[in-house]
């Protein structure tokens, strides 16, 4: 599996918004206001340190920027172990997938004491939310780059669950997407957090160069990944410090581009997970050499009517994992473009706490 260099996403994909589904190229919406609904996010955030301010365990009962699916084309030479041993100490994340203890965040998702710096047990941070036209209603500005979304449902060690957009072009933003993650969130209990890719990263056309993209080749994947999953972490530890609590497990769901950075996530372990979705992805080459020791379920979703290389890199992706015993579920949606809905987010929840 680890030999053929393949397509990796679905090269021209064009869609649009449907139903309660995200689809198509840079996808997204042109335009979306940071100030619609700020009211109601405010109290919604206010609501959420209420009730996590002090907590320290637990775990809560229960558009976008499609990417063009444009094909990953051919991931490149395959890493040694030793590359990836490297990139785990640059980068602070362990071999295991566990980020260190200067991060403050452990193995298992939970944001521990001294990486807060300041969260924890007695109270939140003072801290005003960054207005950022990346953000759209329901979501709080982290940073220019990343947004938040706390639910009302949010219990007292909510996961964190990170929604990865697919490549987008500069002057798209993910409304439609961050209206579908918010809902599931709200639905989940979990604190949503959406950041953003880099420019660069879409190198399969030159067409797209400029697009926010997630690495998805080898030598992209070498370069940057520990540099994003290092802004991953700056970026849960503050919001640990923020919400004055923890977050008891780690989720990452991706769509399309984001879809196979999540696969590189989950499956080698690049940060620790408990779960990874990928929807309109797969994976053709897979060096299995590479693989974490942790091995979190993972969801894997394409539609019917996607092309057909994405289908193809969704059912082997499944067929390694069914190979090497790895907890998995593959849907095949009937009628389905390259898209994903609301119920990709509740199907991959059920994959991730179902019991074994």
């Amino acid at each position: 599996m680890s030999s053929a260099v393949g397509v990796e996403g679905d090269a021209g994909a064009r869609g649009a918004l449907r139903n309660t589904g995200v689809a198509g190229v840079g996808g997204g919406d042109r335009r979306g206001s940071i100030h619609e609904g700020r009211g109601a996010l405010l109290v919604a955030l206010a609501l959420a340190l209420a009730a996590c301010d002090g907590a320290a365990g637990g775990a809560p009962s229960a558009g976008d920027g499609g990417g063009a699916g444009a094909g990953e084309m051919g991931e490149g030479g395959a890493a040694s172990a030793g590359d990836a041993a490297s990139r785990g100490a640059s980068s602070g994340v362990g071999a295991s997938g566990g980020v260190g203890a200067s991060s403050g965040v452990g193995a298992s998702g939970g944001v521990g004491a001294s990486g807060g710096g300041g969260g924890g047990e007695g109270g939140a941070l003072s801290w005003e939310p960054v207005e950022t036209d990346w953000c759209s209603a329901g979501w709080t500005g982290l940073d220019e780059h990343t947004c938040f979304h706390v639910p009302a449902t949010a219990a007292p060690g909510a996961p964190i669950l990170y929604v990865l957009h697919g490549a987008m072009a500069p002057d798209s933003l993910p409304v439609a997407l961050q209206a579908i993650a918010a809902e599931a969130a709200e639905a989940l209990g979990v604190v949503a957090v959406f950041p953003r890719g880099r420019p660069g990263l879409c190198t399969w056309d030159p067409s797209v160069e400029a697009f926010f993209c997630w690495p998805t080749r080898r030598e992209t994947v070498d370069a940057s990944a520990s540099s994003l999953l290092e802004e991953w972490m700056s970026a849960e530890a503050l919001m640990a410090r923020i919400l004055g609590g923890t977050f008891g497990r780690r989720y990452v769901m991706g769509f399309s581009n984001g879809g196979y950075f999540a696969s590189y996530v989950a499956l080698e372990g690049l940060v620790a997970v408990d779960g990874a979705g990928l929807v309109g992805a797969g994976r053709m080459v897979i060096e299995e050499h590479l693989f974490s020791q942790e091995r979190p379920p993972i969801y894997i979703a394409v539609g019917e009517e996607e092309l057909a290389s994405t289908v193809a890199s969704a059912e082997n992706l499944a067929d390694v994992l069914t190979q090497h015993g790895w907890e998995h579920e593959l849907v095949v949606h009937p009628g389905r473009g390259h898209e994903i809905r609301a119920d990709d987010f509740s199907r991959a929840w059920n994959t991730w706490v179902a019991p074994p």
